[in-house]
């Protein structure tokens, strides 16, 4: 009887150790994923401030764009798990070249998960002029969230 405690008191610290392990690796993926994010919306952000626009025919946009519809696929699956969402804010924040605080970040993140022009770019590397009108748009809503500080 005694043995069967051990083991089941050691199968329980195993258990209990691999889910923080985990966690801790679903909590850096979300991370590394809200700084690639971050990075998509500096670049985006510092074009339609240079320009008025943003145009996906031109090579960098379409990256950024590109990276920022992989996080809103990432984002829009996780919408509900609090780690991860408090994860990619944190990581957004870190990336963003302080474009994206924490007083905005929320909002920003929000307003990720509210745009739907994002998903017609995320399969493709040369989307139609719809796809690229409907993403320009949402990007330009979000953008308008990052100025809001």
């Amino acid at each position: 009887m005694k043995r069967l405690s051990i083991i089941l008191v050691s199968f329980a610290t195993l258990v209990l150790a691999s889910c923080g392990i985990l966690g801790n690796a679903s909590s850096s993926a979300a991370q590394a994923t809200g700084q690639t994010c971050g990075n998509a919306i500096v670049g985006l952000y510092r074009s339609y401030k240079a320009t008025g626009t943003i145009n996906l025919t031109q090579g960098n946009n379409l990256t950024n764009a590109l990276a920022l519809a992989t996080c809103y696929t990432q984002l829009k699956q996780n919408k509900d798990n609090a780690t991860y969402r408090k994860a990619f804010s944190k990581g957004l924040v870190i990336s963003s070249a302080g474009l994206i605080t924490n007083q905005n970040v929320s909002n920003v993140v929000n307003t990720l998960l509210m745009l739907n022009g994002l998903s017609s770019i995320t399969n493709t590397t040369s989307p139609t002029q719809s796809q690229s009108q409907q993403a320009s748009s949402s990007i330009a809503t979000l953008l308008t969230a990052v100025d809001k500080k």
